[in-house]
């Protein structure tokens, strides 16, 4: 489980793209992820990981990616955000 203290994870650069995980890794991952029956986000962090809806779309994606997102997209989300009003998607709520 991935924690921070104010809900968002970035490098020193302001990038989030230093947690690309290794295969291993990933593959832990998403075997913790098999067990979470919802997930909470902070909006960042849930638009980052939006990426993974249209994921399956993209041929060079590998087994391992393939099944993660078969495992992640179904998975209900609640994104916490004071920025953004509330708005729907499928799976998701966004408390105030």
């Amino acid at each position: 489980m991935g924690v921070s203290l104010d809900g968002y994870i970035v490098g020193p650069d302001g990038r989030f793209d230093w947690t690309a995980p290794g295969d291993e890794i990933f593959r832990l991952v998403t075997d913790e992820v098999r067990e979470v029956g919802i997930h909470l986000s902070g909006r960042l962090p849930y638009d980052t990981m939006l990426y993974w809806e249209s994921s399956t779309k993209d041929p060079s994606l590998d087994p391992a990616r393939r099944e993660w997102a078969a495992i992640w997209n179904p998975l209900p989300k609640v994104v916490f955000s004071g920025s953004l009003p509330p708005r729907w998607r499928a799976g998701c709520s966004w408390p105030r």
